[in-house]
C-alpha cells in the first residue's frame, strides 16, 4: 500500500503524467481546495494545471502514516509560480515568478483490491499560498 503512494510522489515529482495516472485505479478521485474532481480526465487535468503553474514543483515528503487501507503523508510543496494558477475564489493569478514553500497534508484511499489509489486528498495552507505569491488580501 505505502509502495503506491511512494511510486506516486515520485512520479509527481517528475511531472510524469503516465506514471501518476497509473498510480490510480479505474475511476479515480481527487479532492483539493478547488473541489473534487472524478475520472482520469479531471484527475490528470487537474495534476497538469498544478504543474503548468508550478513548472518545477517538488513535494518534499515528511511523514507517512499508513492504516489498512489508507495513507497519510505530511509534506512540503516548493516551486516557482511561473503561469497561472486558480484560486478558490474563481480568480486566476497570472505567474508572479515568485518561488513558494508551502505545507500540506495529503490523504490516500488505497483500494485493497488492486492496491492503487481510488481518492487523494490534499489539503494545504491557502494564506500561506497567497501571502507568498504577493497577493493582496481582502480587509
Amino acid at each position: 500500500m505505502l509502495d503506491v503512494v511512494e511510486r506516486y510522489f515520485t512520479a509527481y515529482n517528475a511531472h510524469d503524467l503516465g506514471e501518476v495516472m497509473a498510480c490510480f485505479g479505474r475511476e479515480p478521485r481527487a479532492v483539493g481546495p478547488g473541489g473534487p474532481v472524478e475520472g482520469r480526465s479531471e484527475v490528470a487535468s487537474y495534476h497538469t494545471s498544478v504543474w503548468h503553474a508550478f513548472p518545477d514543483v517538488r513535494v518534499t515528503v515528511w511523514q507517512k502514516i499508513v492504516t489498512e487501507a489508507a495513507v497519510a503523508v505530511a509534506a512540503v510543496g516548493t516551486g516557482t509560480h511561473a503561469g497561472p494558477f486558480p484560486l478558490t475564489t474563481g480568480e486566476v493569478v497570472e505567474a508572479t515568478g515568485r518561488r513558494v514553500s508551502v505545507r500540506s497534508c495529503w490523504m490516500f484511499d488505497i483500494d485493497v483490491g488492486c492496491g492503487l489509489i481510488g481518492c487523494s486528498e490534499v489539503f494545504y495552507d491557502q494564506l500561506e499560498l497567497c501571502v507568498q505569491l504577493g497577493l493582496r488580501l481582502p480587509a
